[in-house]
């Protein structure tokens, strides 16, 4: 699961120990630990792995935003910036960055598509960049630098060589988690600083590198972006020949504009160069093309006539976003029987804010069935989905969501096929969408990231493993590695379930126990549906396995050997179920109930074992899963157990808390099962004829022998020595009271601290 934190680490430090000419590719797991190796021979797009639909090149229908500037448009603001953009590094009138700059809809990012083809023709288009709001890697920095990198690299091929060598010089470099200030430094600034200028000849005599970047508003990381800007600027100033230019485009915005001093930056306010003649003549574009292609608008004459051309004009504020939205509502194909031409007066009609064309829209299509699941979903997706994954995703029929969709085209980029996403025209429809002082009744709340959810969740049962199998793309093989835009429900479900689940539970006050409870016993009577046959004796574990009784990870793992993990107790019940239930199921029922619950490290057993006695219809009594637990966790111990011979369990753990828990847990789950009746287990486990043949008495006494008799002593010294390899196994052998208390007198709170005591000991 992509967003799926790191598992506590083992020590797999011994495992290739003395191992020589061999290699590993791609990725493996070790312990818990993954280890991502790169082969010598991969080249740079493997190593960088960019962003594939960042750039001016991006299919614009699938990947927005999808702006151009119409011809014999915006001449007077791209005649300003390619001034800029050509003039020598030598100019002390021309700063090495431009600022864009322009409130919704105004033409920014046509004006940087433009831009980008400009000097992709000229060769002297460095890199391109995209960004928009909603749409996964684009709307986050993790991938910025890589992909900026990347392009760099086969803009300036001198600088490849560089980058490569930085990458494989700092460890860690590529991953999301290091600063985007590190990632620019080593893997765009400096390899521009070291590259051979003078060895590129004439392209240098035309004129700088440009590096486009559209959209920086759009970033959800806003303090990495005021850290870029900053370090941008520091750059220039300090490398003031360098022959490179950036034009960033975005909304005015406080961390990109108290950072962006007149003094250094070039400042374009397109307000200033946005005309009527410009609107006039996008429309006598689309009006023109629209012409040749349909009939009625053939044989209706001249149309539409000036006066009302004129009034479309001045309608739009001088808007572009407003401009398009207008002309596709007028001129786009609906099934509500009106021409272009009925619908001309009405689109004059419609309040001039963007808010009051997606209402108008989006009230044609109210009345259909599914209506809002569908435009919420849209709406708070994480990443756009097509049709066809649409309609598994919320088992909507593909005909409904459909005829939807079609009445949305004003507003919505709509495929002609079922597998192309399903994109917004413009990041704006998002806003108004999430505003509920904006959108009234059609705003998309909160609680529906629970729906999608659940979703996500029900597609991840059990009943849908051959769905998954089938319908998952070729190169879903995690969140950073996806080289195409289009996601199957199976491939978002996976990595996106769990972030929808946060932002409903975020919701839920930390104090508010009953709507915790409440939605504690929803979720697992869900789970009962979607991930039978495995929900019970996973919500048992979680309920009866105390991270309680375990020390402080300090002492269980030697110094240095640690790695934080606030998920580790999740993690080492995963660990501990394996076997018995696929970790793949296991973990996403443990980390769901979780969140909801913000349970750990914090022991809340009395709480649930009260939820489980709630749930409808009933589940079986919590005590027919003690022996289930016993048995599990003897399990982990021992490689086999008898009443006549014991083999201890010499094989390395993967990791060393699951190995812990289980053997403080022993005792406990013991002293409980004395009170229970005899009998088959609940849950039959695999590979235990023994357990399942024996009775929780018979397995109650093997403890107990292990404990007390002396013909187990070299079994339970063997067991010490194998498991924690430490100078001081030798001493807990002889501990006064290991072997001499039999644990029928001890009480649970005696049991506890007596295995703590041994394993302080041992690791102290």
């Amino acid at each position: 699961m992509a967003s799926s934190p790191p598992s506590q680490a083992n020590q797999g430090t011994d495992f290739f120990q003395g191992a020589h000419n061999f290699s590993i590719e791609n990725q493996c797991n070790v312990g818990e630990q993954t280890i991502v190796m790169k082969s010598r021979n991969l080249g740079l797009l493997d190593i960088l792995n960019p962003i594939p639909d960042a750039s001016y090149t991006r299919n614009r229908k699938t990947s927005p935003p999808d702006s151009s500037c119409l011809p014999g448009t915006r001449q007077d603001v791209l005649q300003k910036v390619t001034s800029w953009a050509d003039s020598s590094v030598l100019s002390k009138n021309k700063g090495h960055v431009m600022w864009l700059y322009g409130y919704v809809g105004c033409g920014k990012s046509a004006i940087a598509q433009e831009v980008a083809e400009h000097y992709a023709r000229k060769k002297r288009l460095a890199a391109s960049f995209f960004f928009f709001r909603g749409s996964g890697d684009r709307s986050r920095t993790g991938r910025f630098a890589a992909t900026i990198a990347h392009q760099l690299a086969g803009a300036i091929p001198s600088t490849s060589r560089f980058i490569e060598t930085n990458v494989k010089a700092h460890a860690g470099l590529l991953e999301p988690r290091t600063s985007l200030s590190a990632q620019f430094q080593h893997l765009v600034y400096d390899p521009i600083k070291s590259a051979k200028w003078d060895l590129l000849g004439t392209n240098v005599l035309r004129g700088p590198y440009v590096i486009v970047i559209d959209g920086l508003d759009e970033c959800e990381d806003r303090d990495e972006i005021a850290s870029f800007i900053d370090q941008m600027l520091a750059f220039f100033k300090k490398n003031p020949r360098i022959p490179l230019r950036i034009l960033i485009t975005s909304r005015v915005e406080e961390h990109i504009r108290t950072r962006l001093d007149p003094s250094e930056v070039d400042l374009v306010n397109l307000v200033d160069h946005t005309t009527h003649d410009d609107i006039m003549t996008a429309f006598r574009g689309l009006f023109g093309l629209a012409a040749k292609h349909n009939r009625s608008i053939q044989c209706y004459g001249e149309w539409p006539s000036p006066d009302d051309l004129k009034k479309l004009v001045l309608h739009t504020g001088c808007s572009f976003i407003f401009m398009s939205t207008l002309a596709k509502f007028i001129l786009d194909p609906s099934e509500d029987g009106l021409t272009p031409m009925d619908r001309l007066p009405l689109a004059l009609d419609i309040n001039p804010a963007l808010d009051g064309m997606y209402g108008r829209t989006l009230s044609c299509a109210e009345h259909l069935p599914h209506f809002l699941d569908i435009i919420w979903t849209i709406a708070l997706l994480r990443k756009p989905l097509s049709i066809l994954a649409l309609s598994d995703l919320l088992a909507i029929r593909i005909f409904e969501i459909v005829e939807v969709l079609v009445k949305l085209h004003a507003i919505l980029q709509v495929p002609g096929d079922d597998t192309t996403p399903v994109t917004i025209c413009h990041s704006s429809l998002h806003d108004f969408l999430t505003n509920p002082s904006r959108s009234g009744r059609y705003h998309a709340p909160a609680p529906h990231h629970r729906r999608l959810a659940y979703a996500c969740l029900r597609i991840l049962g059990p009943a849908h493993e051959d769905v998954r199998k089938r319908s998952h793309s070729p190169d879903s093989k995690g969140i950073h590695t996806q080289k195409y835009s289009t996601y199957t429900a199976a491939d978002y479900a996976e990595f996106y379930w769990e972030s929808h689940w946060r932002v409903f539970t975020r919701d839920i006050a930390l104090d508010n126990k009953d709507m915790r409870r409440s939605e504690t016993i929803c979720l697992i009577s869900y789970f009962r549906q979607t991930h039978s046959p495995y929900c019970e004796l996973v919500f048992a574990t979680y309920t009866l396995m105390n991270p309680e009784v375990l020390p402080p990870l300090e002492a269980i793992y030697p110094t240095g050997q640690h790695r934080a993990d606030t998920d580790v107790h999740d993690n080492t019940l995963v660990e501990i179920l394996k076997g018995n239930v696929p970790p793949f199921y296991s973990k996403i029922m443990i980390q769901a109930i979780s969140i909801v619950r913000c349970r750990r490290p914090h022991y809340d057993g009395e709480e649930l074992e009260d939820i489980w006695r709630n749930i409808t219809p009933p589940l079986p009594d919590l005590s027919q899963y003690y022996p289930d637990l016993l048995a599990i966790c003897v399990k982990k111990v021992f490689a086999t157990i008898h009443l006549k011979y014991l083999t201890c369990n010499i094989a390395p753990f993967r990791s060393r808390t699951s190995l812990v828990w289980c053997l403080l847990s022993l005792p406990l789950f013991t002293v409980d099962i004395q009170h229970e009746p005899s009998g088959q287990h609940y849950w039959p486990l695999e590979n235990q004829p023994s357990f399942e043949a024996g009775s929780s008495d018979a397995l109650y006494q093997v403890m107990i022998s292990f404990d007390t008799e002396e013909a187990f002593k070299p079994y339970r010294n063997a067991f010490i020595w194998s498991t924690y390899h430490t100078s001081h196994a030798k001493a807990l052998i002889d501990i006064p009271g290991f072997a001499n208390t039999p644990l029928l007198e001890m009480d649970h709170r005696s049991l506890k601290t007596r295995y703590k005591n041994i394993l302080q000991l041992v690791y102290t």
